[in-house]
């Protein structure tokens, strides 16, 4: 090195084990830690879109199922899909605000 010290050795334990080396067997490893990894995470993302997929299907099935008496009501009178729900307010109401004012 430039400054005259020999450059660091690899950590050492008992009978010369290096630990923290580049070699085939590192690579390797990591290799196949990694496509493990990658599988994984492949095979946990396709699991949780199908259980979100069958969760999604059931509430609007349940919301389908339970609004189905309100559908039939509305067919009954003849609701063609352009009907506008109005509110009548009378001018005498006990709950009329701008006759306090």
């Amino acid at each position: 090195m430039e400054n005259g010290r020999p450059p660091p050795r690899r950590v050492a334990y008992e009978k010369d084990i290096q630990v923290g080396g580049s070699g085939w067997f590192g690579r390797l490893l990591a290799m196949v830690l990694s496509v493990t990894v990658l599988v994984a995470a492949a095979m946990l993302s396709v699991v949780l879109l199908a259980v979100l997929f069958g969760v999604g299907t059931i509430v609007i099935g349940y919301f389908w199922w339970k609004t189905r008496a309100l559908r039939r009501h509305a067919r009954a009178f003849g609701d063609d899909g352009r009907t506008v729900d109005v509110e009548v307010v009378h001018e005498n109401s006990r709950d009329d605000v701008s006759a306090r004012r």
